[in-house]
């Protein structure tokens, strides 16, 4: 069944390093729309300096991420949106600038307009997406109609003149190199034209159009093979050009011989360089030169948070917003599932009043031409009045399409149009998740594996927001409360977890299913060096949120700092990058769920480092009762996995359940036996304890309590041996 989705590349995730080789210029996306409409019936792209989103109606996201998938693997860098919900959320918050830089800037909506136009040149938009583009903008203009979002200055073309003054340049002692004639440079001369400069020159590759805006700005036109000219004179240069990638961009800059180089690095004076370019306009290493000053997109967005507070107060109003929309184009949504029965129906009644109206013509003998206009426009009004409240009714039905024996049958027959056929599902299965990017992107693998065992079902995807997204992993269930409460309460169905996550103790009315054969269990080191975990220097700072790690660690590494970290993968791996860890920890299977596990310096052997109970099993949670839904998840179990999670759970359980130790387990299962390793260690590791047991299937909740019992009472000995020895 065809739905809204997307995935986005944005400056929320992806460095403009990163952007910058997505970048799509006009005939790019051109080319794009073209390739993926071979794969949907509606096709939109948005490619803009700080975002690169594909949206589509289809049945799924495969082919757009085939599609990302040709440029390498950028995968843990996007945002999939996998319902339309979601997709219309996301691109409702985009006009209405919530989801820019520069938090409820203008620019954005241009920008979707033009690609609406583009999709509609290359004849790749539909009804749907049109509409919701349409919509998107609408909801774009009354956000900032009615709210102040966009009414402190905050654009990058306004920022990047306050860094100028900021750097002590005085507009007008300045001379302006302007690169570029597009949307950027546009809203740069917009800028320019409230200020008083000292001289401005436009260079462009297509010189009649510079010498249009030089006319516009009262500026000097530049040949970009004559820039040198205009390079030496100018203390501050902005690019704002997708023509031309990495100005300036010598191999040996210092020994070029090329006349704009050596202008740029020879000339007297503090040149200031500003680059709104994607890709940059500018080479990088500029930065490296004393005379030189040169800011990129990145490093103009760190200074806009300043210039952004007075916007953040308006954000809970223009979300008001954004969702009041996003409910009304939902319901349009759904409606339209049903329009061809709507149609059908009212081609019914008019064949009948055309019908009726042929008989009644002639018994009314010689009728003037006004009377008869009066007549057809009366029995089409009456027909109006009579069909309003069916197809109303019609419309309402369409916002429960789901239903079991689906109403919109029962409408068929009454309105005699049963040869319209229409996708109407059995059942709808609402799926809880949290909203990170691997909670995401697993949810989407288990709702496709049951989509393929029951196609006759809807499913949707809903974001819950759980206290461990909030940055609060203290509580217990950090991960899982939330959801559980949005099932109990009936706004979602199911909700998929990371068994690992699940709290120890059952919750009443709820019942968790292990699903799907095991995935990876290992641990893997990711260090900002490169180098493995032996050849770390002593004293190197290793980032784990886990005392599991740290202490299995220590019995090889006892030299290093093992420091706590927290935050989704991406977020860590940030915190490495910044320098406050020399590398970090975690788990393989969530790297590879988001193809990421290249980055991975180093993978340990189960004998290094024992997984922690549950890692790499994916569950499920219902309402404890039998049914449709049970019938269908129960599908995907996969009982040895079950076997090892039930083994791990009662070791957990033996050990105090979800106590603050440090701890592990990891069950192997066949039909007839189960090995069970485990670990068991004080706070700071000084007391270590590994052990493993062996035995028959029918006894792993026992073997494994065994096992916790044993690893304690080895720990407790060491201690108690210590201790005597001292006294």
């Amino acid at each position: 069944m065809n739905k809204i989705i997307g995935v986005e590349l944005s400056h929320r995730f992806a460095s403009i390093a990163i952007r910058e080789r997505l970048a799509l210029n006009k005939e790019q996306t051109k080319e794009a729309l073209k390739f993926l409409k071979k794969n949907y019936e509606e096709i939109f792209i948005i490619s803009t300096c700080n975002r690169l989103s594909i949206y589509a109606y289809g049945e799924n996201n495969d082919a757009i991420l085939a599609y990302f998938n040709q440029f390498g693997n950028y995968r843990q860098f996007l945002s999939i949106l996998p319902d339309s919900e979601i997709a219309i959320r996301n691109l409702f918050s985009t006009a209405a600038g919530l989801e820019s830089q520069a938090v409820g800037e203008h620019q954005i909506t241009g920008q979707i307009r033009e690609a609406l136009a583009l999709a509609r040149e290359e004849n790749t938009i539909g009804p749907v997406l049109d509409e919701l583009i349409r919509h998107a903008i609408h909801t774009g203009k009354k956000v900032r109609q009615e709210t102040n979002i966009g009414k402190f200055s905050a654009s990058l073309a306004t920022v990047g003149f306050e860094l100028i003054e900021q750097e002590g340049y005085k507009f007008e002692e300045s001379v302006f190199l302007l690169i570029g004639t597009g949307n950027m440079a546009n809203l740069v001369n917009t800028v320019l034209d409230r200020t008083k400069i000292k001289k401005l020159y436009v260079a462009s590759h297509d010189f009649e159009r510079a010498k249009e805006m030089a006319l516009e700005w009262n500026g000097e036109a530049v040949q970009m093979d004559q820039i040198h000219a205009a390079l030496s004179e100018a203390n501050i240069i902005v690019g704002g050009t997708q023509g031309e990638i990495n100005l300036l961009h010598e191999e040996t800059m210092a020994e070029s011989k090329c006349p704009r180089a050596n202008f740029a690095l020879q000339s007297g004076g503090c040149k200031l360089f500003l680059d709104f370019g994607v890709p940059r306009n500018f080479n990088p290493n500029l930065k490296e030169h004393d005379n030189i000053k040169l800011f990129d997109l990145d490093d103009i967005k760190k200074i806009t948070y300043k210039g952004l507070l007075k916007r953040y107060d308006e954000i809970p109003m223009a979300r008001t917003i954004v969702n009041q929309e996003v409910d009304w184009f939902s319901v349009w949504l759904k409606n339209r599932k049903v329009a061809p029965v709507i149609e059908a129906y009212w081609n019914n009644l008019d064949d009948i009043r055309n019908e009726e109206l042929k008989w009644l013509f002639p018994k009314l003998g010689d009728i003037d031409k006004h009377t008869e206009i009066v007549l057809k426009r009366f029995t089409h009004r009456l027909l109006r009045k009579i069909s309003k409240p069916s197809i109303e009714a019609i419309k309402e039905i369409a916002q429960n399409l789901h239903q079991t024996d689906s109403p919109i049958n029962t409408a068929k027959n009454i309105l005699a149009v049963n040869g319209v056929d229409i996708f109407v599902p059995k059942r709808k299965i609402v799926v809880g998740t949290r909203g990170s990017k691997l909670a995401l992107t697993q949810t989407n693998w288990i709702v496709e594996q049951l989509m393929k065992l029951e196609p006759t079902y809807e499913f949707e995807t809903k974001i819950i927001k759980t206290s461990g997204d909030e940055g609060d992993i203290s509580v217990v269930g950090a991960f899982t409360s939330a959801l559980q409460r949005a099932m109990l309460a009936g706004e979602i169905d199911v909700a998929v977890h990371s068994f690992k996550d699940v709290p120890t103790e059952d919750v009443f009315g709820l019942r968790v299913i292990t699903v799907t054969p095991r995935k990876d269990v290992r641990d893997v080191l990711i260090s900002k060096s490169g180098k493995t975990l032996k050849e770390l220097p002593p004293g190197a700072v290793v980032g784990t949120g886990s005392l599991r790690r740290s202490v299995q660690l220590q019995q090889t590494r006892p030299d290093l700092e093992y420091k706590f970290i927290q935050g989704n993968v991406d977020g860590r791996i940030a915190q490495m990058e910044k320098g406050n860890y020399d590398a970090i920890i975690l788990a393989a299977t969530g790297l590879q769920k988001m193809n990421m596990i290249d980055v991975a310096t180093e993978i340990f052997d189960t004998d290094v480092m024992l997984p922690a109970v549950g890692q790499g099993i994916l569950a499920i949670e219902m309402i404890d009762k039998d049914g449709y839904i049970y019938d269908l998840v129960k599908k995907l179990s996969h009982q040895p996995t079950k076997d090892a999670a039930d083994a791990e759970r009662a070791f957990l359980i033996a050990l105090g359940g979800g106590c603050n130790l440090p701890m592990a387990a990891y069950a192997q299962a066949t039909e007839t036996e189960i090995k069970i390793e485990g670990i068991f260690a004080t706070k700071d590791g000084d007391f270590f304890a590994r052990k493993t047991i062996s035995g028959s299937i029918n006894d792993k909740r026992t073997l494994a309590r065994q096992l916790a019992l044993a690893l304690k009472d080895e720990v407790e000995l060491k201690k108690k041996a210590l201790f005597a020895n001292v006294s």
